[in-house]
């Protein structure tokens, strides 16, 4: 049973391995929130593009409504297929954003496990530690009533007077 094998140094082993995986924790957790700005970041690449997209859409319908000039209109469906690739690129960047997250997000759940487990080997190693004490004041203290030099000695002694 690991608790009978509870010392000082076990402890501080145990102390300095929660140590590591909590900061290991924080790290990740900072990993985290610079995914998400990114994330963000790339969502409202995305949505600009969409829009910029979108407009140069209206634009070319109009164009084409009036009958405009054809290397216009060409060059406009050629810049809207240039905004189209950007999009899909800007996707590819998102999806990778998410599972990168996902990935992260799995890291920080585990590191954070393994520091809860830590916390939990430390108290039942302050818990046992504790008792063994206790223990041991008991047994000393049933070692000293036992004693025969803590027996009251069968003769009393009357105080003297000045």
């Amino acid at each position: 049973m690991p608790h009978r094998n509870a010392t000082p140094q076990r402890i501080e082993a145990l102390q300095t391995l929660h140590a590591q995986a909590a900061e290991l924790g924080q790290q990740i957790a900072l990993a985290l929130k610079q995914l998400k700005a990114q994330h963000e970041q790339a969502m409202q690449k995305h949505d600009s593009l969409l829009s910029y997209a979108q407009q140069y859409r209206q634009h070319l319908q109009a164009i084409e409504a009036q009958g405009g000039d054809w290397s216009k209109v060409r060059d406009l469906r050629a810049f809207i297929a240039k905004v189209g690739a950007a999009l899909a690129a800007q996707q590819a960047e998102i999806n990778r954003l998410q599972t990168l997250h996902a990935e992260q997000q799995q890291a920080w759940a585990s590191a954070r496990q393994r520091e809860k487990a830590y916390e939990l080997l430390l108290a039942q190693q302050h818990v046992f530690v504790k008792a063994r004490q206790q223990r041991q004041a008991q047994h000393e203290m049933q070692e000293w009533a036992l004693s025969p030099q803590s027996q009251f000695s069968t003769t009393t002694q009357q105080p003297t007077r000045f």
